[in-house]
């Protein structure tokens, strides 16, 4: 029987369940729900519907949506960006009741979505966009919460947009709050914020009592007991109404049953439940989809929501709410940076978050109309200056126009207008950027001389469409007689059609000035490119690709020397520090990956970058490369797009590499488990290339040669992307996870039983079974130790 080998932790996929995080994920559903209650009651307040359809929406977010999601920190609950689309389908319904039935209808909508893999509209949603929207919302909630600090609570302070839809705006609110200006109001949110300022500073963060105590409960608390020392000063100083959260209280069972209603499934041939049903899927799917992508940003844990999958677990969410007679939710960016700040970092703060709900509306509503909205209005402040810190406007500034430019107009947008009319003409503008970008790179030029005869390159980009298609055949118009032109479009994923066309076209006209015109296509496409020019024989077809190889050598060596005239003799002086084991499906060279020079990497490849202990070529590499280059860093390098990977996964009989992929083989069927649990195919291979790469380091570590080397050396494990281009550290630490074993096996068999071992474990152990008749008996075998071992 074997031991699976370990797996580095920091390598393994990130989970949205992990109770290590119960505290704080208690935190941040504590004040997640501290927050939501209000908010729901505004949202529903301002969408002309019962008070308690908000609360029911806030605890199917929390509860259904929390428990189907794959969102680690996303909370679903009522969303201000909803208000219009409830308001206009209200009036072109009639009822609360065929509204119902219109979301559940958009409900299903949006399972349907999922299923046909509609989510993937949010990778079309620049980054910078993402951010903008972030920072837009951080600005509306410090903005928002200026009346309410002066005492001013007649507007909710749910509305993500400057200037709301009812005709209201700041300036008219600022106006009011001054004039009603409430000096219990403006002290609470003073000691408010004092106190959550104070508490992120070391003083109380490494205060292991202090430090367990949530902030905004704290904040609660001490508003709850201001006014009431100022009620006691004097009535007139005591906060109420409209000033405190204001949740209904029902009087009994009936009363609290009443709260609840059916759809009216008589409107199920009212075609316009469909149109509103159409409308509310659209919007709650655009807003819930940029939110996760928006809270996956914040996540500390860096983790990636399934967007196909949380279009489901949208879905049901609304088709529950209108099932019970709540509101339309989505996930909402407020809430969840909220739980954020507070803590939250898995699926639990979510499930607390709709728990507290359903308990508060329960058990204790009147205890939390005691509750001031100046003391929440400070809490949405900080979280407010959290989403819109200058120093992510200074990021944006420094990393150029391309990025500042989209970021900064979708504030702007967002603060004009609304969320999504924000989002759309952020987008708008990353978009030119992007076209902008694709027009500028679409080619290079170089001109160069070979024996007296002028040569010009154009090496076209990865993506060449037709707006590249003037450009290039400006450039070749100009072209003087006598030429050789080279158009290399081997690094070319796409050219499009008309591109190809005038190029072609080109070449006709280019014989009657002397032009000699070399288009270089990639793999197959090269060669049915010279196949069908009829000027060209087979054989400068056979060998116009070889030739060019020699060109080429002669124009990199003339390169070098123009910018170093000793780079030759430095290369051949170099000593390397590294080993690198990649794969032979990488066409990427190393010195180009690293940004080293020639002689940095001592390089060795094979497919599917194994480690092998038959493999003698690489026992021969590694031997040489520790003990005669002493090399410090030993590097198994990966790649997404791996072939050898991919054949290994599909099962594929591919000859002699067949046998070989075996050893990837086993690692998928060691990782079933987890490889199974991904939601597509492209995420289980991709996964497989990491657990790949990671298996080998341990291979490596095993090697008769690394564990006799005489100096420390370092083993790493990477993974480069060659569609980004960029390179990332499994960061496996073999040392710790062999160190695992260590502490847990290490046994001997013995007379009296299994005996503990002293010594160094200098291998990953596998666990033996001896029958005795009474039953297996575990037995560990090497250690670097004297002790007789217990290998039968």
């Amino acid at each position: 029987m074997s031991l699976p080998k370990p797996m580095s932790s920091v390598a393994a996929t990130p989970k949205t369940w992990d109770f290590s995080y119960f505290r704080s994920d208690l935190q941040g559903g504590l004040v997640s729900f501290l927050v939501a209650v209000p908010l729901c009651l505004g949202i529903a307040l301002a969408s002309g519907a019962p008070l308690f359809s908000g609360i029911i929406a806030g605890i199917v977010g929390g509860l259904v949506v929390g428990t189907l999601s794959r969102s680690a920190v996303s909370i679903s609950g009522p969303e201000a960006g909803l208000i219009l689309v409830v308001v206009s389908s209200l009036e072109s319904l009639g009822s609360f009741r065929a509204l119902q039935l219109a979301l559940c209808v958009a409900g299903g909508l949006q399972l349907l979505m999922g299923v046909l893999r509609a989510g993937i509209i949010s990778n079309f949603f620049p980054s910078s966009v993402i951010k903008g929207m972030l920072a837009a919302i951080g600005i509306i909630l410090i903005l928002k919460q200026l009346p309410h600090i002066l005492g001013y609570d007649a507007d909710a302070v749910e509305s993500l947009a400057l200037f709301s839809w009812n005709g209201g705006n700041l300036e008219g609110l600022l106006e009011h709050a001054l004039r009603e200006f409430n000096a219990t109001a403006l002290v609470i949110a003073l000691v408010s914020l004092a106190v959550l300022i104070a508490w992120e500073q070391p003083f109380f963060k490494q205060n292991k009592v202090l430090s367990a105590v949530p902030a905004a409960l704290v904040v609660i608390i001490l508003g709850i007991t201001l006014n009431t020392l100022a009620g006691l000063l004097s009535p007139a100083y005591l906060l109420g109404g409209t000033h405190l959260v204001q949740l209904p209280v029902p009087k009994s069972a009936g009363e609290f049953l009443n709260l609840f209603t059916l759809p009216d499934f008589s409107q199920l041939t009212n075609p316009k439940i469909y149109s509103a049903a159409f409308s509310i899927a659209l919007v709650a799917s655009l807003e819930a989809l940029l939110a996760v992508e928006a809270t996956d940003e914040l996540d500390p844990l860096k983790r990636k929501t399934p967007t196909n999958h949380e279009l489901k677990a949208q879905g049901v969410g609304n088709f529950v709410s209108g099932l019970m007679g709540g509101l339309p939710l989505t996930s909402v960016i407020v809430r969840s940076s909220v739980s954020i700040n507070a803590g939250g970092r898995t699926k639990l703060a979510a499930l607390v978050h709709g728990s507290l709900l359903v308990v508060s509306v329960v058990l204790f509503p009147g205890l939390l109309n005691l509750i001031p909205w100046a003391a929440l209005a400070a809490i949405l402040l900080v979280t407010g200056y959290k989403l819109a810190r200058i120093s992510i406007f200074r990021q944006h500034f420094q990393a150029g126009l391309t990025e500042f430019l989209p970021f900064i107009v979708t504030i702007g947008a967002i603060l004009m207008t609304d969320l999504l009319i924000g989002i759309g003409v952020g987008a708008a503008v990353g978009l030119f950027f992007v076209l902008r970008e694709t027009y500028k790179n679409a080619h290079f030029f170089q001109s160069y001389t070979v024996q007296g005869e002028e040569h010009l390159r154009i090496s076209l980009g990865e993506h060449v469409s037709f707006l590249n298609k003037a450009s290039i055949m400006t450039v070749l118009k100009d072209i003087p007689v006598n030429t050789t032109v080279e158009i290399d479009g081997t690094n070319s994923a796409y050219i499009d059609r008309d591109v190809l066309s005038a190029i072609e076209n080109f070449r006709e006209t280019a014989r009657q000035r002397n032009i000699q015109l070399i288009f270089l296509r990639k793999g197959e496409d090269y060669a049915q490119n010279l196949a069908g020019q009829p000027h060209v024989s087979s054989k400068e077809a056979d060998f116009e690709a070889y030739y060019k190889l020699f060109d080429n050598n002669r124009n990199w060596v003339a390169e070098k020397l123009r910018r170093n005239p000793r780079f030759f003799e430095a290369a051949a002086q170099q000593t390397p520090k590294f080993l690198f084991i990649g794969c032979s499906d990488n066409h990427v060279s190393v010195s180009e990956m690293t940004g080293t020079a020639p002689g940095e990497v001592f390089v060795h490849r094979n497919v599917a970058n194994l480690v092998v202990s038959t493999d003698l070529n690489l026992a021969a590499v590694l031997d040489y490369a520790v003990n005669q280059l002493q090399i410090q860093h030993i590097i198994v390098c990966g790649h997404y797009g791996c072939r050898g990977v991919q054949t290994a996964m599909q099962n594929e009989d591919a000859g002699v590499v067949t046998s070989w992929l075996s050893t990837v083989r086993e690692v998928m069927h060691q990782h079933n488990h987890e490889l199974g649990a991904l939601e597509t195919e492209e995420e289980r291979y991709r996964r497989l290339v990491e657990l790949n790469v990671i298996e080998q380091v341990y291979n490596l570590q095993q090697s008769p040669t690394v564990q006799n080397a005489t100096k420390p050396l370092h083993l790493h494990g990477w993974v480069y992307d060659i569609h980004g281009g960029v390179i990332r550290d499994l960061e496996v630490d073999v040392r710790r996870d062999f160190a695992e074993y260590d502490t847990i096996f290490r046994y001997q068999v013995a007379p009296d039983g299994l005996r503990r071992l002293a010594g160094n474990l200098h291998q990953a152990p596998s666990i033996y079974s001896v029958s005795t008749g009474a039953g297996p008996i575990i037995a560990i075998p090497p250690f670097d130790a004297d002790a007789a071992l217990g290998v039968p």
